[in-house]
């Protein structure tokens, strides 16, 4: 695709149109001995082998022995393999795998349990599940064996780690076999998306975006281009490759430039430090809060630090503000906005401009980015909804709420109104932005309602700067049933709810109320609080 940047000295080797998987292997050719992946240090203590780095040969290596071994085992293009990985060295090396041997990627994120992976199996009829033996307490491929017992699409259940249960086949022997055929490979393009992450929206629970590499991969180019980035980078980072964040400054930037990609999972912020300071990164980003507490630990100054590049995401545009502002020329920050976890928009603030806004129009990435035009952001004519289109925008289901319309805008359950050149988000009601993730209200309610000891009951929340939106539980209980929290917990816990869905408090009112229509009205709740 024409905004692809090349790395500075670099030939184009290859023709023909540019894939994720491609670009690997041009990096294998082209620096085959320099690093390319570098696994979490405390990966040991979360159930795994001790943390690898892996050079570009080794990488390519690697995503050559998994994609034969999909195909081996009968795995056709355009097959769909569900995913869920943590952000371990195992999660590109699968995606790129999968997408050399023509498979479409249902990535998941590793907090969702048996309520949610069951829905995406219902929701795309996967033919594979992809999981690992261990995640600190949690069993994951174990689970994954037990949903495909009652998923007739699923024909295999695949997995990384030791003492693998049975009927779950071993990755890690299949890199190690390394069996693999390139002209088998050549002739393994999809027609199609190559992968699909999943959000919510107003009412719907579960709503997938199918991603075109072209889509991926321009996401990936606008961090290249705007924030300058080259094979000498060493990107930090702590967001999966299951929404925008994780693919715009994790996977694609990492093979467009060549630079080191070093991953960190689950966020501990002691040894994110450590990684941060031992690594060598120059660009990262977290939420504005977090930026923060290293900006007051003195860690941003640090001689050891080689970071030049810090980005803030911000899980709502309203939350922006003026965090984590540089004290000197040495290093920049960027904003990251994730759009109703279409696309990430990338842009550096300016001190006349406020952070809680966006541009209203075209978005030029200015001289640094070429003045390329990646998005383009308006208000829906029939009100006042976030709607954006460009190269880096996915869509949903047909006649879905993520659906193209007829100007190719996509709508990103965010509202909005104008301001001059500008416009501001405002919150929508029904969603919830929690901990990375976009909730839909009514799942919560409904998750709520289904206890037992509850007549009526009620999600609301309150903003929180890490998290963004923390979450309570307002129930009506039945006569003499006692209230708990922990029982709410055992109860959502049985039923496969994935953890951060669960409330961290419960208010307890007489009624839940509601308007005529019977939505709950979630204003007066709070005016409880």
């Amino acid at each position: 695709m024409s905004t692809l940047p090349a790395p500075a000295s670099e030939p184009e080797e290859d023709s023909g149109p540019i894939t994720a998987e491609g670009l690997l292997r041009r990096r294998a050719r082209q620096k085959a001995n320099a690093v390319a992946l570098v696994d979490p240090p405390n990966r040991h203590l979360l159930g795994h082998t001790r943390s690898r780095t892996l050079t570009y040969t080794h990488a390519d290596k690697a995503v050559d022995a998994l994609a034969g071994f999909f195909i081996e085992l009968g795995l056709n293009p355009g097959d769909r393999v569900v995913v869920q990985l943590p952000n371990f060295i195992e999660a590109p090396l699968t995606l790129l795998a999968a997408w050399r041997a023509g498979l479409v990627v249902a990535a998941v994120p590793m907090l969702w349990r048996a309520h949610e992976i069951a829905k995406v199996c219902d929701a795309v009829e996967p033919k594979a599940l992809i999981g690992v033996s261990q995640f600190a307490d949690d069993l994951p491929a174990e689970r994954l064996r037990d949903i495909a017992a009652t998923r007739l699409s699923v024909r295999f259940v695949l997995g990384f780690g030791r003492d693998l249960p049975d009927g779950v086949a071993s990755l890690d022997a299949a890199m190690g076999a390394g069996r693999y055929d390139h002209d088998i490979m050549a002739q393994r393009v999809p027609s199609g998306p190559s992968l699909i992450t999943f959000t919510a929206r107003a009412g719907e629970p579960l709503v997938p975006l199918f991603r075109h590499e072209d889509e991926i991969l321009a996401q990936g180019a606008m961090a290249v281009l705007s924030l300058s980035l080259d094979r000498s980078d060493v990107i930090l980072n702590a967001y999966p490759c299951t929404g925008p964040v994780g693919l715009g400054l994790g996977l694609a930037p990492w093979l467009i430039s060549g630079a080191a990609l070093v991953q960190h999972h689950p966020f501990d912020y002691g040894m994110f430090v450590q990684q941060m300071l031992t690594s060598g990164a120059t660009v990262t980003a977290l939420p504005g809060a977090i930026l923060d507490e290293l900006a007051k630990d003195g860690v941003l100054k640090d001689q050891q630090s080689q970071l030049r590049r810090m980005g803030c995401v911000w899980s709502a545009p309203e939350l922006a503000d003026g965090t984590a502002e540089p004290e000197d020329a040495s290093w920049s920050v960027f904003d990251l906005y994730p759009l109703g976890d279409l696309a990430s928009l990338l842009l550096r603030p300016g001190s006349e401009a406020d952070r809680a806004t966006l541009p209203l129009g075209a978005i030029d990435l200015g001289e640094d980015g070429g003045g390329a035009v990646f998005l383009e952001t308006r208000l829906g004519r029939d009100g006042g909804e976030l709607l954006i289109r460009g190269p880096v925008v996915p869509q949903g289901s047909a006649n879905g709420p993520a659906a193209r319309d007829s100007d190719s805008f996509v709508a990103t359950g965010l509202c909005g109104r104008a301001e001059g050149e500008r416009l501001r988000v405002v919150r929508d009601p029904e969603l919830i932005y929690h901990g990375g993730f976009t909730i839909a209200v009514s799942e919560l309610d409904g998750l709520y309602q289904a206890y037992p000891g509850f007549l009526d009951a009620a999600c609301f929340v309150l903003p929180d700067p890490v998290v963004g939106d923390r979450l309570f539980g307002a129930v009506a209980p039945s006569p003499n049933a006692p209230v708990s929290l922990e029982a709410l917990h055992r109860f959502l816990m049985e039923r496969g709810v994935a953890p951060y869905k669960f409330p961290d408090k419960l208010l307890v009112v007489k009624d839940i109320p509601r308007d005529r229509h019977g939505r709950i009205l979630r204003e007066e709740l709070l005016q409880q609080v």
